[in-house]
């Protein structure tokens, strides 16, 4: 019986290779132009791909067996990385951010700057034109709209988002040689649009918000970020997080809770032990930098509670990651 001509074919490719320049062209094909780099031995790069799509949704689960450094261009299309395993630490612009396994990632329009650690990933993408026109439904104009973060608004979102994933992989696994009927894949694109509005920090999360007694709008809990991003290296208190935000530090503290799923300090710890990391990264142990000097100048005055710390969040030792 022949297709229907609505069914949109999906497309599939399994490859591994360990020529970077044959990775990195399919990669820019896939996604955007990038340049990647590997930190290390380049005899030792590995890649593993398995990729389908149809229409504008795909889906890949991506593996590199290397330490990666990667410049990216700008996209048009909505980049969602669910992490299984390794790290992934983005840059651009003002915003940074690191995550690991088990943590869904939606990397920015613009152009960037990343550290993949030896990283195991699922990745979807889909048109941004999805997004902004549920956004607009919502309230918000496409011109007005914007994500305001890399990460979830809280850990039920986070598997709020991995769930989404695992939907529209089966969805591309499981359609047969006739393909997906498009209204599906359109409902599907629809489906994972919505979704990423409703994990990840946006503008339609403010619209029609009215503040209630003890209530903190995201737009405070932003100011509070930003402040902590730019005076990490500094001695910060909860108070003055709070005084920067503009609200006591009770409200800033239940205002985190609900839509970051942290403490402020819990978060300035964070963001703390990331910039150490990257420090770690860039040290040179021949000329003398050492762990605990890298760590007391992040704020981190008991060397084994950081390193407890940093090997959770990490998965290797701060000397490891020095000595690499």
């Amino acid at each position: 019986m022949a297709a229907l001509v609505s069914d949109l074919p999906v497309e599939r490719a399994a490859v591994r290779s360990g020529d970077l320049d044959w990775v990195r062209e399919v990669i820019s094909q896939r996604y955007t132009d990038h340049v990647p780099r590997v930190r290390g031995d380049v005899r030792r790069f590995g890649f593993r791909s398995e990729f389908a799509a149809a229409g504008a949704l795909s889906v890949d689960r991506v593996s590199y067996l290397a330490c990666m450094a990667v410049t990216a261009d700008p996209r048009d299309t909505v980049l969602i990385i669910s992490m299984r395993g390794g790290g992934f630490d983005v840059s651009t612009g003002r915003q940074r951010c690191r995550v690991g396994g088990g943590e869904a990632l939606l990397l920015p329009h613009t152009g960037l700057d990343m550290v993949q650690d030896w990283p195991a990933c699922e990745v979807a993408q889909f048109p941004a034109e999805a997004v902004t026109r549920i956004a607009e439904q919502l309230g918000v104009a496409p011109a007005d709209f914007r994500f305001d973060a890399m990460t979830a608004v809280s850990a039920a979102a986070n598997q709020r988002w991995l769930a989404t994933h695992t939907y529209l992989a089966r969805l591309l696994d499981t359609a047969g040689d006739t393909g997906i009927p498009a209204l599906l894949l359109t409902a599907a694109i629809d489906t994972a649009a919505a979704a990423a509005l409703s994990v990840f920090p946006n503008t339609t999360m403010s619209v029609d918000y009215v503040a209630g007694p003890g209530r903190v709008p995201p737009a405070t809990v932003r100011r509070a970020v930003a402040y902590i991003d730019a005076h990490a290296a500094e001695a910060v208190t909860g108070e003055d997080i709070a005084a920067a935000a503009g609200v006591s530090v009770r409200a800033l503290q239940a205002g985190f809770r609900r839509h970051l799923d942290i403490t402020p300090l819990g978060y300035l710890r964070r963001v703390r032990l990331d910039r150490a990391h990257r420090d770690l990264q860039a040290a040179d142990p021949t000329a003398g930098a050492t762990v605990a000097a890298i760590a007391r100048r992040w704020g981190f005055a008991d060397l084994s509670r950081f390193a407890a710390d940093y090997r959770r969040t990490f998965g290797r030792l701060p000397r490891h990651t020095l000595h690499y």
